[in-house]
């Protein structure tokens, strides 16, 4: 595994301006998803070109959740009926999206080839990307490791119930166990209050560090918020619908910490781009 997914580092590197960053969780449940379509929004707000794919395959519901009827998805792609560029859809605030299509379950583990392609598809878009978020499906198998490993870090969503805590602990493992250096930030979700919240991040961070020897990012805190739900049942980000309600100003404040932490040269530049958008007030 180890071999194959330097391989699919170094094509990953070939695009020096694209930032890749994988959300992850040791199980189901935990809103990922929700995570990582309203984190697209925030970014695209302060000026990154977004583009969301959903590689959640058997489970895949992002264009659901934006309230997207898509005509083609991922399966179009691997079948080589479509190129990248022509699943690509526009979705709220100028983020695009790749449709995973829900229930393709011949997809859950995808061959070496069929990473390979994907990837280098990416690096070869048309459309220009300053921040690739893949939404990867939960748990642990082959395919979401070499996926986790081939993107530029890791974001791993968990709540603070028990079982989420153990099965993101033994996702960091695992992805630990085949690249040390491999940038991961935890992201604690749907917690009932800041304390609690405070407490389960801390924690988590201290026993991967303590049991792993790794040094991981805590990234934020998104508290539990009824709200939520009633987006994704209206079918719109809540940061679309509920721009100043406190879970939006969560996700804002977790997409600033992405925007300003430091990166590699291969990613210096992206980010002197989005800020200059920014300042100058527009996006090209």
């Amino acid at each position: 595994m180890a071999d194959q997914a330097q391989n699919l580092r170094d094509l990953m590197g070939r695009k020096q301006e694209l930032r890749i960053i994988s959300i992850a969780s040791g199980k189901g449940g935990v809103g990922k998803s929700s995570i990582a379509i309203n984190l697209a929004v925030a970014l695209s707000r302060f000026g990154a070109r977004v583009l969301v794919v959903d590689a959640d395959f058997g489970l895949a519901n992002v264009d659901v959740m934006l309230g997207v009827t898509s005509k083609y998805n991922f399966s179009h792609f691997l079948r080589g009926e479509k190129q990248l560029n022509e699943i690509i859809q526009l979705g709220h605030e100028g983020v695009r999206f790749i449709s995973g299509g829900s229930g393709m379950g011949d997809l859950l583990n995808m061959d070496e080839a069929q990473r390979t392609a994907l990837l280098s598809g990416l690096t070869k878009l048309d459309t220009p990307i300053d921040i690739i978020i893949m939404d990867i499906g939960a748990g642990i198998n082959d395919s979401i490791i070499q996926m986790l490993l081939a993107s530029s870090e890791t974001i791993v969503v968990t709540t603070p119930e028990p079982t989420s805590i153990l099965d993101a602990y033994a996702l960091v493992k695992t992805v630990v166990k085949y690249k040390q250096s491999h940038p991961i930030h935890v992201l604690v979700n749907k917690a009932d209050n800041r304390k609690e919240a405070v407490r389960v991040e801390d924690g988590f961070v201290e026993v991967v560090n303590r049991h792993l020897g790794k040094s991981i990012n805590p990234l934020g805190l998104i508290m539990f918020d009824y709200e939520v739900s009633q987006s994704i049942k209206r079918q719109v980000p809540i940061t679309v619908s509920k721009p100043g309600s406190i879970t939006s100003r969560e996700i804002e404040d977790i997409a600033r910490a992405i925007l300003e932490m430091p990166v590699s040269e291969e990613t210096r530049g992206v980010l002197s781009r989005i800020f200059s958008r920014v300042l100058g007030g527009g996006k090209d």
